[in-house]
């Protein structure tokens, strides 16, 4: 008799009927799916299965995954208007006001688009060169933090410095809230020095740096600290131009945060940065995707635009290319592997669409030619206007967000 359960059981285990296996593997998350491909020979060719490729990809859209969990949408249009979005076609929408930390008139920000959802948001704003100002805020509680300078932004009037924001996000080990950006240094325009009211003459042109860090900002120490990394940034003129002309470019998910950057490399390579908040250590994560490069040309390292999102949990890009109608989505299985992104979707063809700006968990948000934002939804497969037109060109974008009623300071 204990044979015969022995016998059984292998058999039962050494055997699963192909439709049970594919229903299984069509729920797995897609690092684990990647990895079980080597069990079995029809497992290998899941991907090159369209019908179980189309039953994994709703699955993945339909997984209410926690990441989505009590989440609303926030939609900043241009550099005015925020707005929060609910319903199941986002008709409720309801205009939040920006707080005024330094009482002005008419105050305004600019969101990082990393998103939130923890309920804080990073706010900053530029008024003038050497002026930017970083404030923390919970629009659930009207709570803001403004961020102190940096103790590295103390210098001469002579010398000219400027920041790119790369990422913003918890820290669970420490129950902190983190800001990590790149510094640098430059030399002053010769009108920049005639503003200043300082003759070129007297300028100690030896003393002037052109050193660049990355540095991070504790909410819980209200404190700057430079952080002890080489990592090349790229050409700092990308980071204005290349990487802003599209929103968004970084993204908080996990504890980490994400944004593009180039690679230290002949060719200028494009890379997911990815920044653990708890360790502060960096990962990157190459992407297959580049056309050939024209060396001579650091712009065209930005020929094909991308688009982070975060998609049931997942870190995602879309990928387009300008003046076409579709949009392909593809999603990262494990952070640090160039091999492990895989292309998921085609979105389109879309009429008249000009790029995204967000995704949330009912589809994808477009602004189009005209400035028209829709949403594209994963259900009907078709378009649905917000009946919102974007007032300022390339600044609008849709971001996560969940409540938090708990007070920043603890």
């Amino acid at each position: 008799m204990e044979k015969y359960f022995t016998a059984t059981g292998e058999k039962v285990r050494n055997y699963i009927h192909d439709e049970l296996a594919f229903s299984i593997l069509s729920k797995l998350p897609l690092k684990s799916l990647k990895r079980f491909r080597c069990v079995r020979k029809s497992w290998t060719l899941l991907f090159e299965n369209h019908h179980f490729m189309s039953t994994f990809c709703k699955n993945l859209i339909s997984n209410h995954h926690y990441y989505y969990g009590d989440v609303s949408l926030l939609l900043q249009i241009g550099d005015r208007d925020l707005l929060s979005l609910s319903s199941d076609r986002y008709e409720n929408m309801v205009k939040l006001d920006w707080p005024n930390p330094f009482q002005e008139e008419d105050p305004w920000f600019c969101i990082l688009d990393s998103g939130s959802i923890t309920g804080i948001l990073c706010l900053y704003n530029r008024n003038n060169r050497n002026n930017e100002r970083t404030v923390f805020w919970n629009p659930a509680t009207k709570e803001f933090k403004v961020i102190p300078p940096s103790p590295l932004e103390a210098v001469p009037t002579y010398q000219g410095f400027g920041t790119v924001l790369h990422g913003f996000g918890y820290d669970h080990a420490r129950d902190d809230y983190k800001l990590i950006r790149y510094l640098y240094y430059f030399l002053p325009s010769s009108r920049d020095f005639e503003d200043l009211g300082i003759s070129l003459q007297d300028v100690p042109w030896g003393d002037i740096s052109n050193d660049s860090f990355w540095e991070i900002y504790s909410l819980r120490s209200n404190s700057w600290k430079k952080l002890d990394i080489n990592m090349y940034l790229g050409d700092i003129r990308c980071s204005f131009s290349g990487f802003d002309c599209v929103k968004s470019q970084r993204l908080y998910l996990d504890g980490r945060c994400h944004w593009w950057h180039l690679i230290d490399h002949p060719d200028a390579k494009r890379a997911l940065a990815s920044f653990d908040l708890v360790n502060e250590v960096f990962f990157t994560t190459l992407i297959p995707l580049d056309p050939p490069l024209d060396v001579d040309d650091i712009f065209s390292v930005f020929s094909r635009p991308l688009y982070l999102v975060a998609l049931s949990g997942s870190i995602a890009l879309i990928l387009w290319d300008f003046g076409t109608p579709t949009f392909d989505i593809y999603v990262l299985g494990e952070v640090g592997v160039k091999e492990s992104w895989t292309k998921l979707f085609t979105i389109g063809p879309l009429a008249c669409i000009q790029r995204p700006i967000g995704v949330g968990s009912k589809g994808v948000f477009f602004i189009k030619e005209d400035g028209e934002i829709v949403w594209f939804n994963w259900n009907s497969q078709m378009t649905e206007d917000l009946g919102i037109k974007e007032n300022t060109l390339n600044f609008s974008h849709v971001l996560l967000y969940k409540e938090n009623f708990l007070l920043m300071g603890g």
